[in-house]
């Protein structure tokens, strides 16, 4: 697969600790109780943003265009794989006080996910306008407002959150690239590589297990292939 030079190969991660998650500015967690039909039953859920995810296709490499990043989630969850054999009873152990018991043995490339460029929908403006921003500062294209087109919305985690999650698709070109934009929010850290999928190689990718990679990607991914691939 063919990308540009990756810094996340030489990731280096040092002082993880696991600590109370509290006054969460992403996440609120809650309990709710009620009768169905008669019967008495309790469900935990959590709030949280809803999000824009958009999909980019660089006409003048005929790559898709996704974005790389540590994941401290993922990385947590693979290195307690590794230590940890598998309860399906999460009230046998807490989750924090078994990743805090264990070493931090697992590489940290373990935490690399490939993603589409998104955002959370926390701004009072229109869902392009966000993709808009999103695209300039995850990937450094400029797209013009008027080539960012909505694909479709759904509802994810419809166990947990249940929060709204829209599809956005925009062609982009090289020309398009702004010198010094892109790879993230460098106010809250973050560190993001762009990745160029190679249209002849998408398939593969896709059913490639050992890749970090969401439902949101792999639906986006076959909406391409479907209607701008085969068109």
């Amino acid at each position: 697969m063919a990308s540009s030079a990756s810094k996340l190969e030489n990731l280096e991660i040092k002082e993880m600790q696991v600590v109370p998650c509290t006054n969460s500015p992403y996440i609120q967690s809650s309990r709710v109780t009620f009768k169905q039909n008669g019967i008495n039953r309790i469900w935990d859920y959590i709030r949280e943003h809803d999000g824009v995810y958009i999909l980019l296709y660089n006409t003048t490499r005929q790559a898709l265009v996704l974005v790389k990043q540590f994941r401290p989630a993922l990385y947590m969850t693979v290195n307690r794989e590794q230590h940890v054999e598998q309860s399906h009873d999460l009230h046998k152990e807490h989750v924090q006080k078994i990743d805090s018991s264990i070493p931090y043995t697992a590489p940290p490339t373990c935490g690399v996910s490939y993603e589409l460029c998104a955002g959370i929908v926390d701004k009072q403006t229109s869902l392009e306008e966000i993709a808009k921003e999103e695209v300039f500062e995850e990937c450094g294209y400029d797209v013009p407002l008027g080539d960012i087109k909505r694909v479709s919305a759904w509802r994810g985690g419809l166990g947990t959150s249940c929060n709204m999650h829209t599809l956005f698709y925009a062609e982009v070109t090289d020309p398009m690239l702004v010198s010094g934009a892109g790879g993230g929010n460098v106010h809250e850290g973050e560190q993001i590589e762009l990745f160029y999928l190679p249209v002849g190689e998408l398939r593969s990718f896709m059913y490639n297990e050992d890749i970090a990679k969401e439902c949101s990607l792999l639906f986006a991914l076959s909406w391409w292939i479907e209607n701008v691939q085969k068109a």
